[in-house]
């Protein structure tokens, strides 16, 4: 019996849907009282920093404050980033309501370039022994960026944040001017770092009897932060106190890093979006040109993704044009039964069930996977639904084939009506047009034999 592989992939999409459903990131939905000194929600920032850390980043802010978390940890191990995202980042450290630290850890990590620039916006910045940071001057292309108007600009901006938190300016400019780097201890010499700890317990003691205060500067009149003693506290006029005692004692949220970041993360990749933006252009003129073998859904797929990736879509503009084209595939599969369509629809379904309502939104956490649960349900259902579809269309088509005239050659049947030469036979329990061979007659009720087949007419002769 021959396999439907359209159904076979449907089928394997609707198994895979509870893996992809399986939250990666849970609800965090704690304990009221896990501990009475409260929560610190712990994240990592590993790798190149692209458009798909700065969403994750976003969703763990945004979850942070729905927990109630007193402290968000941002581990950092990372060679850099895009400008852009960097940016982004920096900006949601500074509004974010509960205050975040940057914490270069573990040992041999380093926050070279975008992560120096993520460590000076936040408003707690710690490091652990064998870390380094620095090395901090604009890239372009894979080469470094001479031009004072670039160089000059981010240094400003490297400056600006370091003020905004009572760091260290003048360290801070070197980091773009000369490139400079430096370990934990020449960091916290320079205040360009608070704290130096081997591990989170070690940091979140180290953060006892502590206050993060906003104050205004007397001497530039700007608004900034600072980490004092407690009893220092008062004596800066603050506007803002977080007091950190009992921040040691945190029952610890650890964030995991959902699936749909993974697939961002591959997305963004230049390479990968590049490519997928050739794939998608090809396979749409392919498909025009040979429809009918999916070429044509591939590549529209391939060619949404790719404008994902390059950030020419954002993720719910990049969400709804693939529900969008989902839905028109699904209906156009219902017109055609051709598989391929159904399998292109569901695929699109899942992928803008994975992106759809980024963080940020002003939505619970719950809410959000609760949506995009129901959104992949409704998609595996689909899945399923299709599947039987396609395999119900692929067994009438079996059953057709094998009526098909030609597949009667060779076969014998009965003479229904005497043939003069043109009569009726019955073979295989269906009554069939013919005419004998050499246009002889054939007696009603005689043996025949089928060794030609003309259009719906059967051609016989007399069996032996």
């Amino acid at each position: 019996m021959r396999v439907n592989g359209g159904a076979i992939l449907l089928t394997l999409i609707v198994l895979l849907l509870p893996a992809i459903l399986h939250p990666a990131c849970s609800s965090y939905g704690v304990d009221a009282s896990p501990s009475p000194e409260g929560t610190v929600m712990v994240a990592e920032i590993k790798g190149e920093i692209t458009r798909s850390t700065a969403y994750m980043v976003q969703e763990v802010l945004t979850v942070a404050l729905q927990t109630g978390s007193r402290l968000v940890v941002f581990y950092v191990n990372t060679p850099g980033g895009e400008l852009g995202a960097v940016n982004e980042i920096m900006n949601l450290f500074e509004l974010s309501v509960v205050p975040v630290c940057v914490f270069v850890s573990p040992f041999g990590s380093a926050a070279w370039s975008g992560g120096t620039y993520l460590l000076m916006a936040s408003h707690i910045a710690a490091m652990s022994s064998g870390t380094i940071i620095g090395s901090c001057q604009p890239v372009v292309g894979g080469q470094p960026v001479y031009d004072a108007k670039y160089v000059n600009a981010m240094a400003a901006l490297m400056m600006a944040h370091a003020r905004l938190h009572s760091r260290n300016e003048t360290v801070a400019g070197q980091f773009v001017y000369l490139n400079l780097n430096l370990l934990p201890e020449q960091a916290k010499d320079s205040g360009v770092v608070e704290v130096v700890a081997n591990s989170l317990p070690e940091l979140l003691s180290k953060l006892e009897g502590k206050t993060l205060i906003q104050y205004v500067n007397n001497e530039t009149g700007t608004v900034a932060w600072r980490l004092v003693d407690d009893a220092d506290a008062e004596r800066y006029n603050p506007v803002r106190k977080i007091p950190l005692s009992g921040v040691s004692g945190a029952y610890p949220l650890f964030y995991q890093k959902p699936v749909k970041y993974y697939v961002l993360d591959f997305l963004v990749n230049p390479y990968v979006a590049y490519s997928l933006l050739m794939l998608g252009l090809f396979g749409l003129i392919i498909g025009i040109k040979t429809p009918g073998y999916g070429a044509e859904v591939g590549g529209s797929i391939s060619l949404l993704l790719s404008l994902l990736g390059l950030g020419v879509l954002g993720l719910n503009v990049a969400a709804l044009l693939l529900f969008a084209l989902g839905f028109t595939l699904l209906l156009l599969e219902i017109k055609t039964g051709t598989t391929v369509l159904a399998v292109g629809g569901i695929t699109c379904l899942v992928l803008g069930s994975l992106i759809v309502v980024p963080a940020g939104w002003l939505f619970t956490s719950t809410f959000v996977e609760s949506l995009r649960t129901l959104l992949l349900t409704i998609s595996g259902l689909l899945a399923a639904f299709f599947a039987l579809i396609i395999y119900k269309v692929g067994k009438v088509q079996r059953l057709k084939s094998k009526l098909e005239p030609e597949t009667l050659i060779g076969e014998t049947g009965t003479a229904k009506t005497t043939l003069n030469p043109k009569g009726q036979v019955l073979v295989k329990g269906e009554v069939w047009s013919a005419r004998s061979a050499g246009n002889t007659t054939i007696p009603e009720g005689s043996r025949v034999k089928i060794v030609k087949v003309t259009g719906l007419t059967l051609i016989v002769e007399e069996a032996e």
